[in-house]
């Protein structure tokens, strides 16, 4: 058996567990994305404040509605589904503005380079909000393409080839920048 197999029936099988309330499936689920998730957010929305309340608001949702992780295939993805609703409806009622850190600091890691981290920062603000979007769910976010096509429910192709693109965009743009 692959190893995608046994991932998909770990996932089938958690999506089970969450929809029967199981306690130990959401703290599954939790410690199975909170990182990937959070870091999502804190790109997405600008903010470390922010992501946390959207962060602590989806987790609450996803219990809230647990009956319909009964139909879900992979919860992860949904969990992601729900962070990107509830970060929309954040920057909607708080008027959070994204990317409101220093341009660098939500794609900042302790082993960056500070001008590395700018010149990313700058190139993925040239993006259209959409493909920025893409970028941060498969880089920062660690994300599949079929997870990201759950996610903002398009076809794996498409985003696949719209991520490419934007990578192709940023390359250009980067190198006549930094010739």
């Amino acid at each position: 058996m692959s190893d995608s197999l046994t991932h998909d029936a770990f996932l089938k099988d958690l999506a089970a567990r969450l929809a029967r309330s199981e306690e130990a499936a959401f703290a599954e689920l939790y410690d199975a994305c909170v990182g990937q998730l959070y870091g999502y957010l804190v790109a997405r929305l600008g903010s470390h404040d922010a992501a946390d309340d959207v962060l602590q608001s989806a987790f609450l949702r996803a219990v809230k509605s647990r009956r319909r992780f009964r139909g879900v295939e992979n919860p992860v993805a949904y969990l992601f589904q729900i962070a990107r609703n509830e970060a929309a409806r954040a920057t909607g009622r708080r008027r959070i503005v994204p990317h409101s850190l220093t341009a660098a600091e939500p794609y900042v890691n302790t082993n960056d380079n500070s001008d590395d981290a700018e010149a990313v920062a700058a190139a993925l603000s040239r993006l259209e909000a959409a493909d920025r979007e893409l970028v941060e769910l498969k880089i920062f976010a660690g994300l599949t393409f079929r997870e990201i096509a759950t996610i903002v429910d398009r076809p794996a192709a498409t985003i696949a080839t719209r991520y490419r693109r934007a990578l192709e965009s940023l390359r250009d743009w980067l190198t006549r920048q930094y010739r």
